[in-house]
């Protein structure tokens, strides 16, 4: 996973990124054929609850069915996700939800067209099992298929490397 925070998505639709998009080096032309499955949303932060990244995270992508959408979103925003920064091993939760379409680029020409993102959270602690049991809880029988989520996939990650805008 990889994660871009910008201060507005106007950013990822700008002419000089998609330029740099459109122009890989020959490095990036290189590796694009081995990326399978490429998802790539462009989010907005519907809702944030706890502080830091912590070195270990859980992403689960789900699509809301339409017309249980709003009390699957309160029922997060609400219930589930502001127990995370109370919860032993987890530091912060993101709920992001698809805001734009990302634009046709020549990396993504390269290595075969990206899916979207239409809803994600984003989990994140300093213990693996506590970030683990609590994605397991939001993909148990009450979780959130039982709530209108529809292609639900989870996955794990270590965080490996972090670099803020003050850094570059």
């Amino acid at each position: 996973m990889v994660l871009y925070e910008v201060e507005s998505l106007a950013t990822l639709a700008s002419d000089a990124y998609l330029a740099r998009l459109n122009n890989p080096s020959p490095w990036t032309q290189k590796m694009m054929p081995h990326y399978r499955g490429m998802n790539r949303g462009l989010c907005t932060v519907v809702g944030s609850f706890g502080f830091g990244q912590g070195g270990y995270a859980a992403l689960i992508r789900f699509t809301p069915d339409v017309a249980r959408e709003d009390s699957l979103k309160r029922r997060l925003l609400e219930e589930k996700l502001p127990l995370v920064p109370s919860t032993p091993g987890l530091g912060s939760a993101h709920f992001l939800q698809r805001a734009q379409a990302a634009a046709m680029t020549n990396e993504q020409r390269i290595r075969g067209a990206d899916r979207g993102v239409d809803s994600a959270l984003i989990v994140m602690g300093y213990d693996a099992d506590a970030v683990r049991e609590f994605a397991a809880q939001l993909l148990a029988d009450d979780g959130l298929l039982a709530h209108g989520a529809r292609e639900v996939t989870c996955a794990r990650y270590r965080v490996v490397y972090s670099l803020t805008a003050s850094e570059i």
